[in-house]
């Protein structure tokens, strides 16, 4: 019987673990380039017996209860749709690339290309960051940009620079950071490449890949389980009162 009361407590942590990636999900929805997110989950016992080294030692009949465990949470990489804004300081990408930013963690990597200009006049992106050319920081002050759909960015018809955008033989490798920042490890960078299958589309941003109503259809499944798992914690605290109150009551 307790181990019903675990299992059932480690459902409705993996169903909060899911519902807070959905309501992050739902939150950016409207972020240009960002990518949802979604969890993994897997019951207590196979995961146990995965991490035993030596599995055939476990003691089957007294094992532990079952119930869900969060493994891992993973990024959707598909493209979002793309939006023309008219702004010339907007970009898109269509293919697999990523732009280049500099941040105070380093080089870092987006397809969001919601770009302005900075107080040292250099492109960059809406928090901050410097985005990133061929050859370093991208000077802009002092003109009409204009951002072409080889990443050539002009400023008054002059070329300031060309936009650094890398393709990764296996995106997954990135790790997240923040909402729409990515960065990679030196396994990740040795297995990319500059861009050849990416191109930009001016004047225009990728919006988020998220589908609100399917994101909301799995918070309604979510609560649903969440709201069984609660019963049958009741229906448990209920019998086994009943067993102390009357089983165990002194004749």
């Amino acid at each position: 019987m307790i181990q019903g009361l675990y299992a059932a407590a480690a459902g409705m942590i993996a169903v909060e673990d899911r519902l807070a990636v959905i309501a992050n999900n739902v939150a950016n929805a409207p972020t240009p380039g960002f990518r949802g997110q979604d969890t993994v989950q897997e019951g207590f016992y196979s995961v146990l017996l995965s991490q035993l080294r030596h599995a055939n030692s476990l003691n089957a009949d007294p094992g532990p209860g079952g119930g869900l465990v969060t493994t891992e949470t993973f990024t959707d990489l598909r493209g979002g749709p793309i939006t023309i804004t008219g702004d010339p300081l907007n970009v898109a990408l269509i293919g697999p690339g990523f732009l280049s930013v500099d941040t105070p963690q380093g080089e870092r990597f987006t397809r969001s290309g919601q770009f302005s200009i900075d107080a040292d006049g250099q492109l960059a992106t809406a928090e901050g960051y410097k985005v990133l050319g061929l050859g370093g920081a991208i000077d802009v002050a002092g003109g009409t940009v204009e951002i072409g759909r080889s990443g050539l960015v002009s400023v008054d018809g002059q070329p300031a620079g060309v936009l650094r955008i890398t393709e990764f033989e296996d995106p997954h490798m990135l790790s997240r950071q923040g909402h729409t920042l990515y960065s990679a490890s030196d396994q990740a960078r040795a297995r990319s490449s500059a861009a050849t299958d990416t191109e930009v589309a001016p004047n225009s941003l990728e919006m988020s890949n998220v589908q609100v109503a399917a994101e909301m259809a799995k918070m309604t499944l979510g609560l649903r389980a969440y709201s069984a798992n609660q019963r049958v914690i009741n229906v448990f605290d209920e019998t086994m009162s009943r067993l102390i109150n009357e089983v165990g009551a002194p004749v």
